[in-house]
């Protein structure tokens, strides 16, 4: 029987709350336990392209490339032709470049504007067990579409005072996708980064808990799903490698937390 994969869109309207960390990660450790893997790097910015190795200066084909494919009047290409294998075995990856920046403003030309990248991905979803989408922080048509075409979402956060604030708005924007779609964004997990493990000098010395502590209740509150991944030094030395820590560092703390959260997600997809 072929595959049909599950795909997971990673998605926050705020910038630097580790989402494109989150998402090579876990890829990596999915195409560690033998899923077949491929990570969409749907937003202009390019870094879970760069994060995997990739030079954007030395594509042939991007996902610019694949949307121009379905704009009439545009010469593109298929995402076949898009996909490149990485350093890690069975992790493939669509590569994204600046001016897919540009490609959201033909979108909006398209007939069925939030549903392109669904009818893309439909050619190869028999190929993968998982496709993990890597979305911007904008709340545009790039990053509307990736959550119409997923299966599941997962959202990194950052221990900040307005990461409570950025969730409301992405909350807004799953009530409007459901409203306006009648696409319902039920399976979610929240994944919160640089979080700071507690110890009794620093209660003492500000007689408070850390920040992440309060953000993490307040997450556990409004979602089911929640985890945490400490601070690592190992996750940004993995960044800098081009490769995820799954295959960098896996017994690093962070690296053991990604890989929680991969058996999750599959455990999840079982039921």
């Amino acid at each position: 029987m072929a595959n049909t994969a599950e795909c997971i869109a990673f998605v926050n309207h705020k910038g630097g709350t580790g989402k494109t960390t989150s998402c090579i990660s876990i890829a990596g450790f999915l195409a560690k336990k033998g899923y077949k893997t491929l990570v969409v790097d749907f937003d202009p910015q390019a870094n879970a392209t760069s994060g995997l190795g990739i030079d954007t200066a030395l594509l042939q084909y991007s996902m610019y490339d694949v949307i121009l494919d379905q704009c009439e009047g545009y010469e593109g290409v298929p995402i076949s032709r898009v996909i490149l294998e990485t350093d890690v075995t069975k992790l493939h990856l669509a590569p994204s470049e600046f001016d897919l920046s540009v490609a959201e403003v033909l979108l909006h030309r398209v007939k069925e504007k939030t549903g392109v990248l669904a009818l893309i991905l439909e050619e190869i979803k028999d190929s993968y067990d998982y496709i993990l989408i890597d979305l911007p922080t904008s709340s545009g048509l790039l990053s509307i579409n990736g959550l119409c075409a997923s299966d599941q979402v997962v959202i990194p956060v950052d221990p900040s005072i307005y990461a409570l604030e950025a969730l409301d708005n992405l909350k807004h924007t799953f009530r409007d996708i459901r409203r306006m779609e009648g696409r319902p964004i039920n399976k979610i997990t929240v994944i919160l980064n640089r979080y700071h493990v507690e110890n009794d000098v620093f209660a003492k010395m500000f007689q408070k808990r850390h920040p992440s502590h309060e953000v993490e209740s307040r997450l556990r509150e409004m979602f089911p799903t929640v985890f945490t991944v400490p601070e690592s030094i190992e996750v940004y030395e993995a960044q800098k490698k081009g490769i995820p820590i799954s295959h960098y560092a896996p017994k690093s703390k962070a690296g053991k937390a990604y890989e929680k959260i991969a058996r999750s997600i599959t455990e999840k997809n079982q039921r």
